[in-house]
């Protein structure tokens, strides 16, 4: 019977060899603490993107009733180009939702505050509609690719 002292001896003997074998392993990497900031950079994530886009036009649909000013009821074609670090770079809300209206500068507002992953590569231009009717049918020009998929199977 062992021990009490000569048990965990026996225990930080195993871990040291243990580590000895790791550090042998060519895939053993003892000079970084984690993935750097460069490393955690990725590309582009669409799914991310749609997720963010969604919950953007979700707020932007409520602008006709945030505001004062009358505006026609309608779809709002909006384009933002994202940068490499992940914010919205230039966004625009197409007439008659322009940036003079009072509807067009809460969608601009809403989708501003848009910011996905920080990526490697090309900035990246979406073009959403944003539904002001009243509908909650907002989503990307072309409609949901996974959606039209869904609705042929069936």
């Amino acid at each position: 019977m062992k021990t009490p002292d000569e048990l965990i001896a026996d225990q930080e003997r195993l871990g040291a060899e243990q580590e000895k074998n790791q550090r042998n392993n060519s895939a053993y990497d003892d000079t970084s603490a984690g993935p750097t900031e460069e490393e955690k950079k990725r590309g582009w994530d669409a799914k991310q993107a749609d997720l963010e886009m969604h919950r953007a036009a979700n707020s932007a649909e409520s602008c006709p009733e945030s505001v004062t000013e009358k505006s026609p009821k309608g779809r709002a074609a909006v384009t933002v180009t994202f940068g490499t670090d992940g914010h919205a770079k230039n966004v625009s809300v197409a007439e008659p939702y322009g940036e003079n209206s009072a509807v067009g500068k809460c969608v601009l507002r809403a989708i501003k505050a848009v910011i996905v992953p920080a990526y490697e590569g090309s900035e990246q231009t979406l073009n959403w509609e944003v539904d002001l009717t009243g509908g909650k049918k907002s989503g990307p020009v072309g409609g949901e690719p996974e959606a039209d998929e869904e609705k042929k199977k069936k």
